[in-house]
């Protein structure tokens, strides 16, 4: 079972070569919060769905899912939203309760884009905290 600061690895090291940087990361109660930058234009699908299909292999491999929030921001600056999918999902995924298109509506309608991205960067307390500077407890 993979824990948090071992997805967050995988996810840097996979996502970076589909244009997508984890920059940082902190959970929150069950929740973790995932930062990365982007030169996408907004919360596309495309960034979205290559973190989905890279959760969902994590899954399958082991990842034990938990909720996840993610926060998008563009590589020059400024903040474009945020987007979330629930650990429930996966298992619903899992037992054949959801089909795949479902499961991708679900997270395409958490999209929370900020109203003109690139934005200012919001301030948006201790999810913003790498746990690791901190107390390291990922």
């Amino acid at each position: 079972m993979e824990s948090a600061p071992r997805i967050v690895e995988r996810l840097e090291r996979n996502l970076m070569s589909l244009g997508v940087y984890v920059e940082r990361h902190a959970r929150e109660s069950d929740t973790l919060h995932l930062e990365y930058e982007t030169a996408a234009p907004g919360l596309t699908t495309g960034d979205i769905g290559n973190v989905c299909s890279e959760l969902r292999e994590a899954h399958d491999a082991g990842w034990e899912p938990r909720d996840c929030t993610f926060w998008a921001f563009h590589t020059e600056g400024g903040f474009h939203g945020r987007w979330s999918v629930s650990a429930g999902w996966f298992r619903a995924l899992e037992r054949g309760d959801i089909s795949e298109t479902d499961f991708s509506t679900l997270v395409l309608s958490t999209r929370e884009p900020a109203s003109e991205p690139p934005a200012e960067v919001p301030t948006f307390g201790e999810a913003a905290v790498d746990p690791v500077e901190t107390d390291g407890s990922a």
